[in-house]
């Protein structure tokens, strides 16, 4: 405790006594697409989680970060142009003024791309350093959408993203990059947040921290942002991703980007500990951090106070670590266990199991047991059939998925008038079926739509209830096979989902004394309701 207080006083002393200056931060995310572009998940996540680094890590204040999500090329313009007359104030009083700008979100070659409009590149590098900032630093994270682990850029920034040394020839300037001009960029499911952003802000956090003087300069945060995202895209579909960075810092020196020494809070991972090592709050249920540990050195990651879970993954084994920070991983305390073999084609089984709620409607079949209600002068209630199913599923692989079906049905009534009685004799019958079921998904995603196609087989027990003109009632059941034929469409949201399906059921169970089967069932509509764990 006493150490954290003398690093806070001493990085303030540092403050107090530098040279009069103002920070200013743009920091932009925009999900939008724009034509022939899908919607991106984590790009405007990932401006509010750079903010936040900045304002806790970074000497930013909160009124000097302008957090602006998916805005238009004119929106972007008026608050660049508001940002420049703010500095030109700080130079006139005599402050040397830092402009940090970041951008995540679609790009094409030769412009970044802002919903359905684009922003040139050549008149965003014209603004930005025309801003005058003794300063400015520029990190771009370029991309356009994909599929399993969606291709964020066609071709991301080429000239700036990889700027040649002319083009960033002067004084107090440093671009980064989420790749070269040749390559894509990525987003991570699991990290919910691209590769590039990610591990950029865990290195911002401390694991950059190279030379353990409780500062991360911006040469330590790109060396650790490539070397973690290029680790972490080598096994990916896309391929390895390749920061990029270019500067000329001319009279500058080392350049801090961050201040992790004056976090409130740390995780320390120990000297001893090796492998790769993900940090999940566990009250949001979040990612922190990602990172590969090297043993030989302690790793500190500045973390607000609370409950941690730390996985250390080294080999065939998982190491899970439960602790609260501020503090030091205990690797004595941490539960080893196998690792589970769930991959699959196309990527990590995100949601394991599926549950789905049905509430089904439709025509009753007709068939020589209803023709022979029809002959002994019953007639049909003009009804439909109704019914429930409960549907348990688990994931194969993200195509494949098994379980059981519980269909409950409720068959329109028969009606025949007595003569000379009050009442007419009632026929009601229902349908219960238990079913195995294997469904086929296409266009698997844990958000957005989803087709399937699902066959079930098993039992049904049909019931019939025969209600006399004098309230006399007589019962049957029967036990027969029944089958499902399903193709639905749904709405995925996360954990849940709506959709609508199409459905021909059957069942072989009812059948009269005279030898007639009643297949019982036909078509069926459903309204589907589904939740993933």
């Amino acid at each position: 405790m006493r150490a954290g207080w003398i690093a806070l006083v001493m990085f303030w002393c540092t403050v107090a006594h530098a040279e009069p200056s103002s920070n200013y931060a743009i920091v932009v995310g925009s999900n939008s697409g724009g034509p022939g572009q899908g919607t991106l998940h984590y790009a405007e996540d990932d401006a509010r989680r750079m903010a936040a680094v900045l304002t806790e890590l970074g000497g930013y204040t909160v009124d000097r970060v302008d957090v602006i999500a998916h805005p238009s090329p004119d929106q972007l313009r008026d608050r660049l142009a508001q940002l420049a007359k703010r500095v030109q104030r700080d130079t006139v009083a005599g402050k040397q003024v830092r402009v940090f700008f970041y951008y995540s979100g679609h790009a094409r070659a030769q412009a970044i791309d802002l919903g359905s409009a684009e922003l040139p590149l050549d008149e965003l590098r014209e603004r930005l350093f025309k801003i005058g900032a003794s300063l400015t630093v520029v990190v771009l994270d370029a991309c356009q959408s994909g599929a399993f682990s969606r291709i964020k850029g066609a071709a991301p920034a080429a000239d700036f993203s990889y700027s040649s040394r002319q083009r960033l020839d002067a004084t107090g300037v440093a671009v980064m990059a989420s790749s070269s001009g040749s390559e894509l960029s990525q987003e991570s499911e699991q990290l919910k947040s691209s590769y590039f952003t990610h591990h950029l802000l865990v290195g911002l956090r401390g694991a950059g921290d190279a030379n353990n003087d409780g500062e991360v300069s911006i040469d330590e945060a790109y060396r650790y942002a490539y070397h973690q995202t290029l680790l972490a895209t080598a096994e990916t579909a896309v391929g390895g991703q390749h920061v990029t960075f270019e500067a000329e810092l001319r009279g500058h020196g080392e350049v801090p980007l961050s201040f992790p020494r004056a976090a409130t809070a740390q995780i320390t991972l120990p000297a001893q500990l090796e492998g790769k090592t993900l940090v999940e709050d566990r009250r949001s249920h979040t990612v922190v951090a990602e990172t590969y540990k090297a043993k030989g050195a302690a790793v500190r990651i500045a973390v607000a106070p609370g409950d941690y879970e730390v996985l250390v993954r080294n080999g065939d084994q998982l190491s899970r670590c439960s602790m609260t920070a501020p503090g030091e991983i205990d690797l004595a305390r941490c539960k080893s266990e196998a690792l589970a073999d769930e991959t699959a084609k196309g990527g990590e089984l995100h949601h394991l199991w599926h549950l789905e709620a049905d509430l089904l409607f439709g025509n009753e079949r007709h068939d020589g047991y209803t023709n022979n209600l029809a002959n002994f002068g019953y007639a049909e209630k003009p009804t439909f059939s109704a019914g429930l199913g409960l549907t348990g599923l688990r994931r194969f692989d993200n195509i494949f998925s098994y379980g059981v079906v519980a269909n409950l049905k409720a068959m329109p009534s028969w009606t025949h008038a007595v003569t000379g009685a009050a009442a007419s004799q009632t026929l009601d019958w229902n349908e219960t079926d238990l079913m195995a079921a294997l469904r086929v998904a296409y266009g698997v995603a844990d958000d957005g739509f989803v087709m399937y196609t699902q066959l079930a087989g098993g039992a049904g027990i049909g019931g019939t209830k025969v209600t006399s003109a004098d309230a006399m009632t007589y019962r049957d059941h029967y036990l027969g096979w029944a089958y499902a034929a399903t193709f639905g469409i749904r709405l995925q949201l996360d954990h849940f989902g709506i959709g609508l399906a199409y459905e021909n059921t059957g069942s072989t169970a009812i059948h009269d004394l005279i030898g007639n089967t009643h297949s019982s069932g036909g078509d069926r509509w459903g309204f589907t309701a589904d939740w993933e764990f």
